[in-house]
């Protein structure tokens, strides 16, 4: 007897199913992304119990031909590519020819399609992959999809699918990532009868954004725009002071491919680096448009994942947009933006602008990048106002206030001075090692295992600071120097805090950013200090030399501005 045999036909659709479709989620991008091929403007998905009992997609497409529907569920049979070379610049979503075969493998199933020029209809209907229904029926142009039943003869896949809730979760996550993709395609999502998403066709990315999010979120994202090198980075991302506790809303396409690649992810949270709070995510959606033949999608069945011909191209586009976004005057957060931001010809009436300052209301109101190069240029005369204008004084010894003539500033003092230590430490690291004050008699730390072995992990990033650690061998562990600014701390309680800091539930990979964030903020003047008008002055103009005068190394705001013609509006001042 052969020990080598050959499996059967519908066992190799099983197994190859496996691979495109692993949980409702699956069925619903690869029908969706079908009806994107077939350039629908409007597509309509209904589930039912998260998409185990029932999954329908409805698109106005260019449909099937008749003759050409039975040949649509025979694996790798395609529409979308013809020879070789069109391997090296895929435009379409799909292209393999295995989505339809793998989702009616494993469900019971039923086709029903109709092209614009043909007067009837034909569907198609079976289970496992079998087809025991071919007749024309009346149907709308476009194509329907409907899946029963999905892995009712995979019983070993079935019992691994989550709650009908989580099920629905992850249905919706996948629709709305292709929303934003394809902003100019009206979508529907109904669970069991009841409308659960609803986008109507949008005139552009922010709107679509804002359907989705919520235009609260929707009115403060800051626009991404830059274009270098044959790389197109588009889309917009929240402000550091916008965050949430998951990354489901860091969206990235890939010429209209919405793909789940890590480094992507990573380059985004690079570029907010060290802007965010612990264990916070912003909300951004870029779209990153290029050359077909700089990118392989053909990488995985789900089409998830991507490659790029310069990888390193991609992922510096991507920090240089962000950051460019990031350092941007809108980025600051303004008291009553929701009247004041709403749009810029009522930000025109209120504030009576010139040109300059219209362009300005414009970023803040639509999240487009203001020209900055008088932000960024020489360094004004010795007695010209500044960023954040002349200090006017302080405000319950904690925040300081200042003025231009067109805004008020409140200035907390405190995270201020934290961003303007972190940016000259960040020089002088790069300058080379930081300054430091050695212990005249070392200080021996008595630290819990558990706090050696994470002092341990943070020692080579704290040691580049300035501190300096000896005896990690042995129970006792000594601190013989410490960063010159904080030579007036007790080293005791100064390397406890460093612990309870840079520890914590989820304290991260040991990284320099943090450990400077930490210094910075040891060593910044506190709230409720007072300070002198000179002091004021200094730390105002120092703040706004910085890259990233707007948030400090944790991710809080800096700075809060009031628009004078705000005051003037409502105190009814008309000059």
């Amino acid at each position: 007897m052969t020990r080598i045999r050959r499996l059967p036909e519908h066992l190799v659709n099983k197994i190859a199913a496996g691979e495109v479709v692993e949980r409702p989620a699956s069925v619903v991008k690869e029908l969706c992304e079908n009806a994107l091929d077939a350039e629908a403007r409007s597509i309509t998905v209904d589930l039912r119990d998260g998409g185990a009992s029932l999954i329908r997609v409805t698109d106005d497409g260019i449909g099937i031909r008749a003759t050409e529907l039975p040949l649509a569920l025979e694996r790798h049979a395609t529409s979308k590519l013809s020879a070789d070379e069109d391997l090296d610049r895929i435009v379409t979503l799909g292209f393999r020819g295995e989505a339809l075969p793998a989702i009616c493998a494993v469900s019971r199933f039923t086709l029903v399609s109709r092209t614009r020029s043909a007067t009837d209809g034909v569907r198609l209907a079976g289970e496992g992959g079998t087809v025991t229904q071919h007749v024309t029926v009346p149907a709308e142009p476009g194509t329907t999809v409907e899946v029963r039943d999905l892995f009712h003869n995979t019983p070993a896949r079935l019992k691994f699918l989550k709650t009908a809730p989580t099920e629905l979760a992850a249905c919706l996550r996948v629709v709305a990532h292709l929303a934003l993709a394809h902003p100019e395609v009206f979508v529907r999502v109904a669970s069991n009868g009841r409308a659960t998403m609803t986008l109507p066709a949008a005139r552009d990315l922010r709107d679509r954004l804002g359907a989705l999010w919520g235009w609260d979120i929707a009115n403060r994202l800051l626009r991404v725009d830059r274009t270098e090198h044959g790389v197109t980075v588009h889309g917009y991302a929240s402000p550091p002071d916008v965050t949430r506790g998951a990354r489901d809303e860091i969206v990235v396409t890939i010429n209209a491919r919405p793909v789940r690649d890590p480094a992507l992810i990573q380059a985004v949270l690079e570029a907010y680096r060290p802007l965010l709070p612990r264990d916070r995510f912003p909300w951004v959606c870029l779209s990153i448009a290029l050359a077909a033949t700089d990118v392989d999608v053909n990488v995985h069945p789900t089409k998830a994942y991507v490659r790029f011909r310069h990888p390193r191209l991609v992922h510096e586009m991507i920090v240089a947009a962000l950051g460019e976004a990031l350092r941007a005057r809108a980025v600051m957060p303004t008291v009553g933006a929701a009247g004041f931001a709403a749009t810029p010809a009522a930000t025109e009436e209120a504030r009576g602008m010139g040109a300059a300052d219209l362009l300005a209301a414009g970023a803040a109101a639509t999240g487009a990048p203001r020209e900055q190069t008088w932000l960024f240029a020489e360094s004004r005369a010795p007695y010209g106002a500044g960023l954040f204008g002349r200090v006017l004084g302080q405000v319950q010894s904690t925040f300081i206030v200042s003025t231009s003539d067109q805004e008020v500033f409140f200035v907390d003092q405190h995270v201020a001075h934290e961003r303007v230590i972190f940016e000259r430490l960040t020089a002088e690291l790069a300058a080379g090692a930081a300054p430091a004050q050695a212990l005249l008699f070392a200080e021996p730390l008595d630290l819990a295992p558990a706090g050696r072995a994470l002092l341990e992990r943070w020692r080579e990033p704290l040691e580049r600071l300035g501190f300096a650690f000896e005896g990690f061998g042995g129970q006792a562990v000594l601190l013989r120097a410490v960063p010159s600014l904080l030579k007036g701390d007790e080293p005791r309680r100064l390397i406890e805090a460093a612990i309870d800091d840079l520890g914590g539930p989820r304290g991260g990979e040991p990284s320099v950013d943090r450990a400077l964030a930490f210094v910075a903020c040891r060593a910044a003047v506190k709230a409720g200090m007072p300070l002198a008008h000179e002091e004021m002055e200094r730390l105002i103009t120092d703040l706004g030399a910085t890259l990233t005068p707007f948030f400090c190394p944790h991710g809080r705001p800096v700075v809060s501005r009031i628009a004078l013609s705000e005051i003037r509006r409502e105190l009814r001042r008309s000059w």
